[in-house]
């Protein structure tokens, strides 16, 4: 289950890599550095955005893509505690409740992303 959940998180936020660049075509013994400034090491953006929309655009994404099989899950395990509940009032009461608040947290999932489009809209961002 660990490797699962540090697969999907390294598949979420995939980190860039920063490279060291030559810094010229100097004579020092064909190690390419000259000393001088203005060459070297390129940043690459571990986010992958350039502006904080395609941020938080980014993040409700990955909330979509992570609440689906959550949200699934959780309708299920609800499911078998009223499947299992056996005449027992307090079992059927807790499976309900897990379906109920699945679905309403997806719900608020959901509204995220359309309040999102919303603002955006609104402001013509």
């Amino acid at each position: 289950m660990k490797k699962l959940i540090s697969a999907v998180f390294f598949w979420i936020f995939n980190v860039g890599v920063a490279l060291a660049q030559p810094g010229g075509t100097g004579e020092t013994g064909g190690t390419d550095y000259t000393g001088g400034t203005g060459g070297g090491i390129t940043l690459t953006n571990p986010l992958g955005t350039s502006t904080f929309q395609q941020l938080v655009q980014n993040i409700l994404g990955a909330l979509f893509t992570l609440s689906i099989p959550i949200v699934s899950i959780m309708v299920m395990v609800g499911g078998y505690q009223i499947l299992t509940a056996a005449g027992n009032e307090e079992r059927l009461k807790m499976g309900r409740r897990t379906i109920t608040y699945a679905v309403i947290g997806f719900a608020v999932i959901l509204l995220a992303n359309g309040v999102v489009s919303l603002i955006r809209e609104l402001t013509g961002v």
